[in-house]
C-alpha cells in the first residue's frame, strides 16, 4: 500500500467514525467536533452557545497494521493492531506487513448534569 493510499484511508475512516458517532449519540447530549467554540481565561475550549460546556480532546494512539496479500485479487488493507485477522490456513500466499503509529484527537464536548444544590457553592453577597 502506497503512502497516498494509507493517509487517505486513514482520514476516511475517522472522519465515517465521527458522523456515525455524531448521529448516534447528538440525542445523548454528545456533540462531536464542535464547530462554534471559544477559548477560556485558563485555555481551556468552551462550547459557547450551550452553557459553556467544556470540549474535551479525545487522544488517540493506534497502532495500524498495513498488510499487502498477494492473492488472487491482490488488495491491501488496514487493520487496527489487537483486531488482527490472523489465520493459519492452506492458502498459498505472500503477505507483507507493515506497523504504524496514528495519533489524533477528536475534540467532543460530553454530556452534562445539573449539579445538586449541596454541591453548589453560596456566595456571601
Amino acid at each position: 500500500m502506497q503512502l497516498k493510499d494509507f493517509v487517505k484511508n486513514a482520514i476516511s475512516s475517522i472522519s465515517l467514525a465521527i458522523i456515525e458517532s455524531k448521529d448516534e449519540l447528538k440525542d445523548k447530549g454528545v456533540i462531536v467536533n464542535p464547530e462554534k467554540t471559544e477559548i477560556g481565561k485558563s485555555g481551556e475550549r468552551l462550547l459557547r452557545n450551550d452553557g459553556w460546556r467544556y470540549i474535551q480532546n479525545l487522544e488517540f494512539d493506534i497502532l495500524i497494521s498495513v498488510e499487502d496479500k498477494s492473492l488472487n485479487e491482490g488488495n491491501a488493507g488496514l487493520k487496527v493492531a489487537g483486531i488482527l485477522n490472523i489465520g493459519i490456513g492452506g492458502n498459498d500466499e505472500v503477505s507483507n506487513q507493515n506497523q504504524n503509529r496514528l495519533k489524533f484527537s477528536i475534540p467532543v464536548a460530553f454530556p452534562t448534569t445539573e449539579t445538586p444544590n449541596e454541591y453548589t457553592s453560596k456566595k456571601s453577597t
